[in-house]
């Protein structure tokens, strides 16, 4: 039982690290954490995330298909505003 809680524990520090360390928001870290793993699982994504536009998604999309995710990729933040 204790393995099974490390794991999350890793995934809520990486998140953390990424969203300090790039100055994105939790949601998106989360989220490219996660698409980062549905990658490296070769895992079929769920629909939510892939179609989504918030930050989570916009996040999970950038993890998954190994792209860049910088601050104004995400669609609230348009610097040309």
């Amino acid at each position: 039982m204790q393995g099974s809680v490390v794991p999350l524990v890793k995934f809520k520090e990486k998140s953390q690290v990424l969203a300090e360390q790039y100055g994105w928001s939790l949601a998106a870290a989360k989220g490219y954490v996660d698409g980062e793993t549905f990658r490296k699982r070769r895992e079929t994504p769920p629909a939510y995330p892939i179609v989504g536009i918030d930050e989570y998604a916009e996040g999970f999309r950038a993890g998954y298909f190994h792209r860049p995710l910088s601050e104004r990729a995400f669609s609230g933040n348009d610097p040309n505003e």
